[in-house]
């Protein structure tokens, strides 16, 4: 727009000088003419800066947005040729480059002014939302793996396997019968990452007294430590006579 009224200011002008020129006697009019000219020339010499800074002015500014690269890196592999005004943005940290003509300078960063959520300030999620989440109990991130026995039980290890997929801790481990035994039941839980060497993981065994359908609640673990792919079966070291119907519950805090 100002280019615009520059130039009409300069036909104006000129206009001006050949109303001058084609007027009056000969000699007469020639200093406003000169004049005129000057203020032509100086009007037309100022629209020609004008355009040069408003061509610099876009040149430093304009932005061409091209696909996102992973990183900085990529940047320059991906776009070893850029033109002025390229602008990338790299998924990794959020960073957003512009090729200025001789470099790739940083010119933002996505989501910068999010800040972190707390109870009293929405953020990256809203306050409420965190106060929930930081409500939730641990006891929803815990896993339970289940063995049966639907039958009489020996002393037998049980072949049923139970992969894990996470990794996580051993909290506890609890037994129940549908039959009581009438003597002592004891077993164990065992632990493989590789289906050939078995650990045992307990400390003091699952125990069920003569004559009770749940375990006495004494059962520990001397390797808590779950890794992603274990694998747990149950070792029956000790039936008591008669016990039938035996469930085993292994829970695991991921």
């Amino acid at each position: 727009m100002a280019n615009g009224i520059t130039v009409a200011y300069v036909e104006a002008v000129i206009r001006e000088a050949l109303d001058h020129t084609g007027t009056g006697q000969p000699g007469e009019g020639n200093g406003a003419t000169e004049l005129a000219i000057k203020r032509a020339l100086q009007a037309a010499d100022d629209a020609l800066h004008a355009a040069e800074r408003a061509k610099e002015a876009y040149q430093t500014t304009q932005l061409v947005y091209k696909k996102p690269v992973a990183d900085l890196q990529e940047l320059h592999t991906l776009y070893p040729s850029p033109d002025m005004g390229w602008t990338v943005q790299t998924y990794k940290d959020g960073k957003r480059y512009r090729y200025d003509g001789k470099t790739w300078v940083e010119i933002d960063v996505f989501g910068q002014n999010l800040q972190p959520v707390n109870p009293d300030q929405d953020g990256l999620m809203s306050a409420a939302e965190h106060v929930k989440l930081s409500e939730i109990p641990l006891e929803v991130q815990d896993r339970v793996i289940v063995f049966c026995i639907d039958s009489h039980v020996f002393p037998e290890i049980v072949g049923t396997l139970a992969p894990f997929p996470f990794n996580g801790e051993i909290l506890s481990v609890k037994g129940y019968s549908g039959v009581a035994g009438d003597t002592e039941t004891e077993l164990k839980i065992e632990r493989s990452s590789n289906l050939v060497h078995w650990d045992d993981v307990m400390e003091s065994p699952l125990l069920f007294e003569a004559n009770q359908q749940r375990d006495n609640g004494n059962a520990t673990f001397r390797a808590k430590k779950v890794e992603a792919g274990d694998v747990f079966r149950v070792n029956i070291t000790k039936a008591g006579a008669n016990i039938q119907h035996l469930t085993i519950q292994l829970t695991i805090r991921t």
